[in-house]
């Protein structure tokens, strides 16, 4: 045993590795086109237009900053543990604290830095099966385009509709990181060593601190890896698979801010809110079935353990559990089936493209994968394709190519969210498709960072969140809150006009209430409690409470 590597004992031949990147237009075009999506990033910070989720997040960072060591409850005015307190917003909070700046500016700084992790993930996954130069640059365009036209706005899914509403989003990071590790799980597998399997090991964690749904599609995508070896990793280095797991699982049970276990046992309590990612499937995934399974048949023709393959039917088999048994949370699961669909349309298409229209392929380099991570490579060249596969090729090109036009028409309309906000009128914004977001920077002005409103609109409550403004129940679902429920039921009591005045006044006073939020005029029963009061939009009002106190 030399240079750290893990002894092999009869070890089968390894893969190929990937030649060296050459000069050539292919990189050279997925670097300029990742720049321009990095830039845009960059637009979008200054605009922050993000999702609904944006809030949290932010509200997450400023506990941290607040309290690095114990941090309160990010929704709520409690003493909890919070399954938000994760290893990104722990490092943004200390930026936070460090330069002085905001939460909500240093979550959104985090955008460009996301997505260019996630854009250099992406190459190097696909270089894993293929040295096609082209191939990295079909998937930048597939994996965001090929989706469909109800597509999900849903943390994980990187569609061009939503993706640009989540870019500052851990999800999003997570993604990234989930893609490195798989490379490195490659890397491992085709060169092993204690140090790769330890590095795809603690990647492994981070995903699972950061985003636990991401998690388990990066456990999918390792499993794929892996079974394609698995008789041959049996017999020679099942110590480095091993070792990457111990990796993994040291951060999670090491980690002080909350138990994985405690937040796994609540997953059940999730599936309501994802009934809808299982709801006309082929309007929101039907373009990645349509360009990828084709892909997926010339794979699975060539290798019954292709990774992709395997990737895309162990998600399958998630999916379809998650629909047969209720389970719909497991509808997370989505983003991993379709990426799979997607790399191989990319790995394949540009394979096939290039064999029909380009020069011979040279002896001896499949036109193909140039990394096999379940078999070995090489081989004399094939001979040159006739009319009938050129034809083929064409058609097939010219199928993903009317997707992708298919998938931007269908998704450009949030790439309008980089213009002004008065250039984005009721109009223009329905015309366009683009994503509507209650604008509530009057009430960030208005209430002071800490207090407590009171409202019953959970859409007001989640993007009050963005300016560290409390409720009294938490607007997202909180796993790790004893008391959630009571706290859902007595919010509901508060606004209910037909509550007795002792019984709100009690609750106003035990919940700390500071201000009112009046989405529409219609809590009349508020005007008793109110000192002040500060009129909004459509009608809207924030009653400022004393008596309460």
């Amino acid at each position: 045993m030399t240079g750290g590597s893990v002894p092999e004992t009869g070890a089968g031949p390894a893969p190929d590795p990937v030649p060296p990147s050459r000069p050539g237009r292919a990189p050279l075009l997925y670097l300029v086109l990742s720049t321009l999506a990095v830039l845009f990033a960059v637009a979008l910070v200054v605009r922050q237009p993000w999702g609904a989720d944006f809030g949290l997040h932010a509200a997450v960072v400023g506990r941290l900053r607040d309290d690095l060591w114990h941090p309160a409850d990010p929704m709520v005015e409690a003493a909890a543990p919070s399954p938000y307190f994760t290893p990104y917003p722990l490092l943004l909070a200390v930026i936070a604290k460090v330069t002085g700046l905001g939460p909500a500016t240093v979550v959104s700084a985090a955008a460009p830095v996301n997505l260019a992790l996630l854009l250099y993930g992406l190459w190097r996954f696909v270089r894993v099966f293929t040295a096609n130069r082209w191939a990295p640059v079909l998937a930048l365009l597939f994996v965001p385009l090929l989706w469909g036209p109800a597509v999900p706005q849903w943390g994980g899914f990187p569609a061009l509709r939503g993706l640009v509403l989540i870019l500052p989003y851990p999800s999003t990071l997570a993604f990234g990181l989930m893609l490195l590790c798989w490379v490195a799980v490659a890397g491992a597998l085709r060169t092993p060593s204690w140090s790769r399997w330890l590095g795809a090991g603690l990647l492994g964690g981070l995903v699972i601190l950061i985003h636990p749904f991401t998690a388990v599609n990066t456990a999918i995508g390792v499993v794929a890896l892996v079974a394609g070896r698995a008789i041959w990793l049996v017999r020679a280095r099942p110590l480095g698979v091993l070792v990457g797991a111990a990796a993994a699982l040291l951060p999670v049970f090491g980690w002080p801010y909350f138990r994985v276990t405690a937040i796994a046992s609540s997953a059940s309590d999730l599936n309501a809110i994802h009934e809808t990612l299982y709801l006309d499937v082929a309007g929101r995934y039907g373009l990645a079935f349509l360009v990828g399974v084709p892909a997926l048949v010339l794979r699975l023709r060539r290798d019954r353990l292709d990774p992709l393959v395997l990737l895309c039917g162990l998600s399958g088999a998630v999916v379809l559990a998650g629909w047969l048994t209720g389970a719909y949370a497991l509808g997370r699961v989505w983003p991993v089936l379709l990426l799979g669909l997607q790399v191989a349309a990319a790995v394949e298409l540009a394979t096939a493209v290039a064999t029909a229209f380009g020069r011979r392929p040279v002896a001896g380099q499949p036109p193909g994968d140039a990394v096999k991570v379940g078999t070995g490579s090489g081989g004399p060249a094939p001979r040159r394709p006739g009319n009938g596969a050129r034809l083929l090729a064409g058609l097939w090109a010219t199928v993903a190519a009317v997707a992708c036009l298919a998938g931007f028409a269908t998704q450009y309309g949030n790439l309008l969210l980089v213009l002004p906000a008065d250039q984005l009128s009721a109009p223009r914004r329905a015309a366009h498709g683009v994503t509507n977001r209650p604008d509530l920077g009057w009430v960030g002005r208005a209430v002071e960072p800490g207090a407590v409103v009171l409202t019953g609109n959970v859409s007001v409550g989640r993007a009050l969140l963005a300016y560290e403004i409390r409720s009294v129940a938490p607007p997202w679902p909180d796993p790790l809150l004893d008391d959630e429920e009571r706290r859902r039921a007595e919010q509901a009591e508060l606004v209910d006009p037909e509550t007795p005045e002792p019984r709100r006044r009690e609750l106003l006073v035990a919940y700390g209430v500071d201000w009112i939020f009046d989405p529409d005029g219609s809590y009349g029963w508020a005007d008793g409690y109110a000192s002040a009061v500060a009129e909004g939009p459509g009608g809207s009002r924030l009653l400022k409470v004393e008596q309460a106190r």
